[in-house]
């Protein structure tokens, strides 16, 4: 068995595809409508192949993404936690080593999905 793509719901998709573009430096591959007042925008990350798809439904007011979170391995903490404040990104738990000596960091992206950032 092997994942495919990990997918978010949003109310607001040129806004996730942009977050997800500048911010995190994923691809916009494509944009596909599914049904009337549906559209699935597909991105993904070069460097680990991995694939992100932004689901809108023009119907849906809110959604809830609690328990949901996307980990991401940077290389300085730092540095990611000053392009992260730079972009207006909110941070919910500022940068801390662990006991086993790596730094974490979580964030939120525009549809409240929890991003951990970890420097190993």
């Amino acid at each position: 068995m092997k994942m495919k793509s990990v997918v978010i719901r949003t109310t607001d998709i040129q806004k996730s595809i942009e977050f997800y573009e500048k911010v995190l430096g994923f691809s916009f591959d494509s944009m596909i409508s599914a049904a009337p007042g549906k559209r699935i925008a597909f991105l993904s990350d070069k460097e680990t192949c991995g694939q992100l798809e932004l689901l809108y439904n023009e119907r849906s007011k809110s959604i809830d993404h609690s328990g949901m979170s996307l980990t991401f391995v940077v290389d300085q903490i730092g540095e990611a936690e000053k392009k992260l404040v730079a972009n207006g990104v909110r941070i919910v738990s500022p940068p801390k080593t662990v006991k086993d000596g790596k730094k974490i960091m979580t964030a939120i992206d525009p549809n409240g999905v929890e991003l951990d950032f970890i420097e190993e």
